[in-house]
C-alpha cells in the first residue's frame, strides 16, 4: 500500500490529534456536563495519540519521501 505524501501525512496526524479529541470534549461537555466532557475528551484522546504514534513510528510516517 502506497503512503500519502509527507505533507499530507503530517496534516492527517495533526487532524487526528486535534479535531477528534476537541470535538469529543465539546459534545461531551454539552451533553454530559463540564467534568464528564473533559473526561470523555481525555478518554478519546488517548487512543488518538496511540494511533498517531503507531503511524509515526511503526509505519514510518515521520520519514520524509525519497525522490
Amino acid at each position: 500500500m502506497k503512503r500519502p505524501p509527507y505533507v499530507y501525512r503530517l496534516i492527517i496526524i495533526a487532524l487526528i490529534l486535534t479535531v477528534i479529541p476537541i470535538t469529543a470534549t465539546h459534545y461531551g461537555s454539552v451533553y454530559m456536563g463540564k467534568e464528564n466532557g473533559i473526561l470523555l475528551g481525555f478518554c478519546v484522546g488517548i487512543p488518538c495519540v496511540t494511533f498517531a504514534c503507531w503511524k509515526l513510528f511503526m509505519d514510518g510516517w515521520r520519514d520524509e519521501d525519497e525522490e
